[in-house]
């Protein structure tokens, strides 16, 4: 019945094609902005044009053009626009033509927007954070990683700061830093939007805007090289329509235009949060999604005595209007609104939740006078004081503003324009939501959008349908007993801390299982990673979706040192479309942070010698292959579906070697572009240089030195070199000889990808390439 209500739900596909983009040059850079309820995308401007273009949505999938929102001269090829809303103003930052920064101003989100300042400079792709104090800083790209500057006004910025962990190794743009469950939260994206690489990281920090953060391992989260669908970057993050998700809108890149500037698409993909890790259920392309669940009772607009599903009660002095739909215990609830007059009577607005009747209610109440937002009980007709924070000294209770109360894991937390101004331990049940004004004041307050989701603290990530390929974190099963879990599973073991801040679950015996709604994209087969515990005995667990059901046996390990490790446990096939997807342990037990699915159709194919594909701007001389002297050359061949193989080469050096050159093992996500990092891609990386054999890890210019093995190295000697992958074990052969001069054991392996060669300036003429099982 559940499988068969996703089906029923209306879907939209990745990329998305708006009414009203810009001619030959589509939507890049999108930022979009939530208020009032509504959804506000702005995008940059085609070079040659003037004004900045904006459309509107309810739901982030159907978008409303909205036109021009400035036609201010200087936004002639306006970059990245970006608009804060502040206490009734609306700030739009952008850099056109990527000449430096202009504030521009409406009281709109649609406009009219018109200059405030004189060029700022500060690069290209100004961002606005408002911290929880209400303080402002601005983030923008640099060749050394993101620049922020702390802000005194809209208006006005301080000296440069970097950030240094924000940072992809070249040329760094479209930050965004935004906060939740008390972290800060850093997107970036780089090196080029020409390259197919372009790619999103993420960085996080416990201690504040400007860092220090730390960067996790499953960066870059945001990448695609694949031909139909690349160049993906410069990204915003939006709260969902549910109140309790987060959505990542970013673009593709579709080609160069007739006039040399980029085509790009609009992009949107749901966020996941597991402790520390943040991750993408996609990139999804050609895959019909649900669209983003909306709130579970909402109103455009709030008017006492016509508004269905309302109504109104007189209490003492104050008039309460409360919605007739009840939240669950856990919520979260948000309400949009503004005083009509400066009346002493309407300094005093408050907002209601966990209302079971008059005499039994919360409440949040705003002081405009004393800039303070209060929390309240009202418990058998006692108000009992609950909490109270300082909101900003020149809040104008005449403009919009927003309160957003949620309710989850005996706490309740406030937040006032999106700042998260109080938290206190606090159970409470269910109730109706409104507000609550003084009965005396010339009018009641405007009240605009409000609704509630009976989701919070990011508890919807569990129902939420996960793509494959992709990524499943293990404590996103469903929701209940018997559905998401079985009955014998404690609550202890579906989520216990892992060593990188997030949440892991464990299946501690035989029988105990998980469950988790998926959709497949299209029938295949896909291979299978788990990220685990070792375990001292051997484990049998079956993988079961839909019709498809498959027995994986889980070598022991030696688990002394409870290291986490990355390992494929094998593939299976599944049919496309919805399904449940349960993994039960059958023997053994099983201890787990995340199962990532990813294609395996292509069956793997020996290569005798060099594959034509493979030479790129390598130059045939006798019977092999040669560098171009003085470049850095990489080429690949196979499939990143293969897995475990064994690939071989004979080489010389026709010089004696000052730099490296080598062999590719399972690489992915190549890319070629002059302005970006030169090791574009992700894999091993097994090289000879002047001081002998090293295997390396390489992800997109980070590298890791896993062995190195001490040789002498002459020039005009054949030299035979032989790398095996099986599993997360990697052997490195020399010569012919028997036993590996280089053997390494790597518990976070990489798993699958194609072969390659690489020449990192170095002149080499490789004789033979073969791979093999």
């Amino acid at each position: 019945m559940e499988l068969e209500r996703w089906r029923q739900v209306p879907a939209y596909s990745n990329p998305m094609e708006l009414a009203g983009e810009w001619e030959d040059y589509g939507i890049g850079d999108p930022f979009v902005l939530r208020y009032n309820g509504k959804y506000y995308l702005y995008c940059s401007t085609q070079d040659d044009q003037i004004g900045v273009k904006a459309w509107s949505s309810a739901d982030l999938v159907n978008w409303k053009p909205e036109g021009l929102v400035t036609e201010e001269l200087i936004t002639k090829g306006a970059y990245a626009p970006e608009v804060v809303y502040w206490n009734g103003y609306f700030y739009m930052y952008t850099s056109p033509g990527g000449g430096g920064h202009y504030v521009l101003r409406s009281q709109s989100p649609t406009g009219p927007f018109t200059v405030q300042t004189d060029n700022l400079g500060m690069s290209i792709d100004g961002s606005v954070f408002i911290d929880d104090d209400g303080k402002w800083y601005f983030t923008h790209a640099s060749g050394r990683g993101i620049l922020a500057n702390e802000m005194s006004d809209p208006y006005t910025f301080g000296p440069d700061k970097l950030i240094p962990e924000a940072y992809l190794q070249h040329w760094t743009e479209g930050s965004s830093i935004w906060k939740r469950e008390g972290k800060y939260l850093i997107t970036y994206t780089g090196n080029h939007v020409f390259s197919t690489g372009y790619r999103i990281q993420y960085s996080i920090s416990d201690q504040g805007p400007l860092g220090p953060y730390r960067t996790l391992e499953n960066n870059p989260f945001v990448i695609s090289t694949d031909d139909k669908f690349n160049g993906l970057g410069h990204s915003s993050t939006v709260l969902g329509p549910d109140l309790d998700s987060y959505y990542l809108v970013y673009h593709n890149l579709e080609g160069a235009s007739t006039s040399g500037p980029p085509v790009r698409k609009l992009n949107i993909d749901r966020l996941q949060f597991n402790g520390d890790r943040m991750s993408l259920l996609g990139p999804t392309f050609a895959m019909a999604r649900p669209v983003a669940k909306m709130p579970d009772f909402s109103a455009k607009e709030v008017v006492p005595g016509s508004t269905v599903g309302w109504k109104q009660e007189q209490l003492r002095d104050k008039t309460i209007v409360v919605s007739d739909s009840t939240t669950e215990q856990a919520f979260t609830a948000e309400y949009n609104f503004h005083a009509l007059s400066t009346d002493e009577s309407s300094t005093h607005i408050g907002v209601v939740f966990a209302y079971e009747n008059e005499r039994n209610f919360m409440f949040t109440d705003v002081d405009s006078q004393s800039h303070e937002l209060i929390v309240q009980r009202v418990n058998e007709g006692k108000i009992v004081l609950v909490g109270k924070a300082q909101i900003p000294k020149e809040t104008d209770l005449t403009k919009l503003h927003t309160i957003r109360v949620i309710s989850v894991n005996g706490k309740i937390q406030v937040y006032w324009d999106n700042m998260h101004k109080l938290e206190v331990d606090r159970q409470i049940a269910g109730g109706k939501m409104g507000y609550i004004y003084a009965s005396a004041s010339k009018s009641a307050p405007a009240m605009l959008f409000t609704g509630y989701s009976n989701d919070a603290g990011g508890s919807s990530d569990y129902e939420t349908v996960k793509p494959v390929p992709g990524s499943i974190e293990a404590v996103h099963y469903l929701k209940d007993k018997n559905r998401g879990y079985s009955d014998s599973l404690a609550n202890e073991h579906r989520g216990i801390a892992a060593d990188d801040g997030s949440m892991a679950a464990v299946l501690p015996k035989a029988g105990d299982w998980l469950q988790y709604p998926i959709q497949v994209k299209q029938a295949g087969t896909y291979g299978i990673d788990l990220d685990m515990l070792p375990s001292d005995a051997e484990t049998t667990i079956e993988i079961a979706a839909g019709a498809e059901k498959q027995q994986f046996i889980v070598p022991k390990r030696n688990k002394a040192d409870q290291a986490w490790e990355r390992t494929r446990i094998g593939s299976m096939a599944l049919k496309e479309g919805y399904a449940n997807l349960k993994i039960k342990v059958v023997q053994g037990s099983l201890s787990f942070k995340t199962m990532t699915f990813y294609p395996g159709d292509e069956a793997f194919s020996p290569i005798d010698n060099v594959p034509k594909g493979m030479v790129g701007m390598w130059i045939p001389v006798d019977g092999g292959y040669e560098t171009r002297s003085h470049e850095y050359i990489k080429t690949f061949a196979g499939s990143e579906d293969w897995t475990d193989y064994r690939m071989d080469a004979e080489f010389h050096f026709p010089t004696m070697p000052t730099s490296d050159a080598g062999l590719l093992i399972r690489s992915v996500h190549e890319s070629y572009y002059p302005h970006q990092v030169q090791d574009a891609f992700t894999g091993y990386y097994a090289f000879v240089n002047q001081d002998g054999l090293t295997l390396k890890k390489v992800n997109y210019g980070k590298q890791e030195i896993l062995k190195t093995v001490p040789l002498t190295i002459q020039k005009d000697t054949n030299y035979q070199i032989n790398v095996q992958v099986t599993g997360n074990r990697i052997r490195v052969y020399w010569n012919g000889s028997k036993d590996p001069v280089l053997d390494y054991q790597d518990p976070r392996a990489y798993t699958h990808g194609k072969i390659g060669l690489l020449s990192n300036h170095s002149d080499i003429i490789f004789h033979k390439v073969s791979v093999s099982k």
